[in-house]
């Protein structure tokens, strides 16, 4: 199914880091469709308690499972001032992706986290991704890939 850029991202303008996972999930469509949104977030904050998912160079993605779902569902926010996920990483978390993905189908799931983790582990690419140049060719591929919602690794596609 595609999405509208839209339907996939949203500028974050909560400063915590639950406000701005929930934010993005009420602020993007692509949830929409999930069976029960309220247990999603519950998931995602659960999650989120037993260990932050902030990775590092400014990127956190948050995650929680939702029985019955075919595909993950995958969107991600813009914290222009940043929000810290951890104290392990200081550097404020300002790409914050959020991810629905079904307990039996956890291949997909792993396919979808590789196939983001292709995209901003480049220093250059998130460079690009930050200032939000969606004419640039990689960022327009990249915001392509979130909005048809089928996950490819940066190379070799």
């Amino acid at each position: 199914m595609k999405y509208s850029l839209e339907s996939v991202f949203c500028q974050v303008s909560s400063d915590e880091k639950h406000d701005a996972i929930d934010e993005i999930i009420a602020s993007c469509p692509v949830f929409d469709t999930l069976p029960d949104k309220e247990r999603f977030i519950r998931a995602v904050h659960r999650r989120e308690r037993v260990q932050s998912t902030g990775i590092g160079h400014g990127v956190a993605i948050a995650h929680g499972k939702v029985p019955d779902l075919d595909s993950p569902c995958i969107a991600f926010g813009f914290s222009e001032k940043g929000i810290v996920f951890d104290e392990r990483y200081p550097e404020p978390v300002k790409l914050i992706f959020v991810i629905a993905s079904s307990p039996t189908r956890q291949t997909d799931y792993l396919k979808a986290v590789a196939s983001i983790l292709t995209w901003v582990h480049d220093p250059e690419f998130r460079v690009r991704l930050l200032s939000q140049n969606w004419e640039d060719a990689d960022v327009r591929r990249f915001m392509e890939m979130l909005e048809n919602q089928e996950f490819t690794p940066r190379y070799g596609r």
